[in-house]
């Protein structure tokens, strides 16, 4: 790759990342493009939605996405472009519609973390847009403003906090 500053973008993305998926009991991350740091797997281990067979709206606990970065990254970012829903395919909620999943806008180089952030609050409930007009899943959008006392679904943290404190001798 020949763009330095996305190069240098990329591998801070990298290594920001790789940090907080090291510091998270609910998020593994694996890049699957080698050294270049542009593709990524988030695999989520968190409470969230689908809609079985049947119809019934039941919990679920892991949740997979893809992230890319395209070569024009840090000019123009397509949410549709940058993230792929993956698994599991009857994920409920009125952000997504697999593959697709709507985070609101895009900047140009947003954070690797933000996203990831951001998805988290999705598939969570902590983020959801209660509009049928702006929702990609209307009959999702319809059930949470009806059940709106469920949310959110995970209350943990995607980060583990840190706990500091001091021990001392009793005698």
């Amino acid at each position: 790759m020949s763009d330095r500053v996305l190069t240098a973008f990329l591998a801070r993305q990298r290594e920001e990342g790789m940090a907080l998926a090291a510091a998270s009991d609910l998020l593994e991350l694996v890049p699957v493009d080698g050294a270049l740091g542009q593709r990524y797997l988030a695999d989520f281990r968190c409470t969230g939605l689908i809609q079985t067979e049947s119809g019934q709206i039941v919990e679920a606990d892991r949740f997979v996405l893809g992230i890319w970065f395209p070569d024009h990254y840090l000019r123009e970012a397509d949410p549709c472009e940058v993230l792929t829903w993956l698994e599991p395919r009857r994920i409920f909620h009125p952000n997504v519609i697999p593959p697709f999943i709507c985070l609101g806008r895009l900047a140009p180089g947003t954070s690797l973390v933000d996203l990831l952030y951001r998805c988290f609050e999705i598939i969570t409930y902590n983020k959801v847009t209660m509009r049928e007009d702006d929702a990609l899943n209307k009959q999702a959008c319809a059930w949470a403003r009806r059940n709106q006392h469920r949310f959110p679904l995970d209350r943990r943290p995607l980060k583990r906090r840190s706990v500091e404190f001091d021990v001392e001798a009793v005698r």
